[in-house]
Order: C-alpha cells, then structure tokens, then sequence
C-alpha cells in the first residue's frame, strides 16, 4: 500500500495560472480522493518557447493564486534544479524522496498524445501515475501505436487503482475542464482586454504591477 492517499502532481509553465488550472486540480481532488495537489512550474519548459514571465514570477503568481486552498501548493522541485525542466528527472526525484507514495501525475489527453517526444516516455509510470484528463472541445486524435501500446499495459478504469500501490497505472479522470488556455490568456493581456473570468483574483493586478506580457 501506498503512504496515505496519493498526492496529484500538475506540471508546467503556468505562463500564467489561470482558473483551468486550479479547476482541473479541484476536481481530481475531489474525483481521485487525493490527499493534495502540487503545481510544479518548469524552470524552461522543454516543449515551447521560452516562457514570457521569468520563474520567479511565474512562481509567484502560482503561490497567489494557491492561497484560498490549502490543499493546493507549489513545488519549486524544477525551479531549483535549473535547466531544462524533463518530467521524468522530476518523478525520479520525488520518488526518491518518498518510495511508497502514491504519485498522480495529471496531464491533458492533448499533451497525452506528444508522449513520444517526451525524455524517457517510457519510464513515466516507473515512478508515478498518469492521469489523463479529456478535453473534450478537443475532439479525438489519432493516437500513436506505441502509445496504444503504454496504455493497454498500464489501463485502470477506477480510481481505486490509484490508492493501492505508489504508480503504474494511467487513469482517464472523469472531470471536466474549461477550455481555457495560458496563450489565450496572454494574448487578452497583451490586448488589454477583460481577464476577470479567466485569470485568479490578484493574478491582474500582480501582472500590471510587475508589467508582464505587455
């Protein structure tokens, strides 16, 4: 068994936070019975351009916006490291730190199907969970056969699964996400239109005061 109730990780630029990010956690919170949820903002994400806000801010921003949930935290695991920011250098790390823990490492089926681009995609569910979550406005892509493959390996339909050993699974969560994006959210900031239903409270004026993405 597993040390407590698995801990959900979400990685990424959050180049900003927006409300998406923090919905996504809130309802694998509550859908996966996790005991928390980490956001881990990459130092330099490995798969875009560099990001706009420089980690400390983008760091920042996330501690703000965290403040109203005290099941939701930062993990600056990738920040200090430095470099380029791999997942499983990550998960390899946190496992180290915590053998028995039940790891949930929670991407969108977007991202989900750019798994072979990934460092040593293979070796994820060595160290954690996966947890994929569907956007549906998305529609459905065409899946590589090597992920077909991972996934038929590694499939539990309940989340159960999760709870009873520290990783190796890959779960499809049933929750529902806004379709709300970071480049979305930049690009009304850059405009200098409305973002009140799109970014967390103080996220704004945090923006406007350190003068980002202007």
């Amino acid at each position: 068994m597993s040390n407590g109730k698995p801990i959900g990780l979400i990685g990424g630029a959050f180049d900003p936070v927006h409300i998406g990010h923090i919905r996504i956690a809130l309802e694998c919170l509550e859908a996966l019975d996790l005991d928390g949820v980490n956001f881990i903002p990459a130092n330099t994400p490995p798969h875009k351009a560099v990001a706009a806000a420089a980690p400390p801010h983008r760091q920042a921003m996330l501690e703000c916006a965290l403040k109203p949930y005290p099941q939701l935290a930062v993990d600056d695991v990738e920040l200090r490291r430095g470099g380029i920011s791999y997942t499983i250098d990550t998960l390899i790390e946190l496992r180290a730190g915590a053998p028995e823990q039940s790891l949930c490492f929670i991407m969108g089926a977007d991202a989900f199907t750019t798994l072979p681009t990934w460092r040593r995609w293979q070796e994820l569910t060595d160290y954690a969970h996966l947890v994929i979550i569907d956007r549906k406005q998305q529609g459905r892509q065409r899946r590589d056969q090597r992920l077909q493959d991972l996934y038929a390996k590694h499939a539990c339909a309940s989340p159960l699964s999760l709870h009873t050993r520290p990783g190796g699974c890959i779960h499809k969560a049933a929750v529902s996400v806004p379709d709300i994006s970071s480049s979305q959210a930049r690009a009304l900031l850059n405009g200098k239109q409305n973002t009140e239903n799109i970014l967390p409270p103080g996220i704004h004026n945090y923006i406007k005061e350190n003068n980002l993405y202007s």
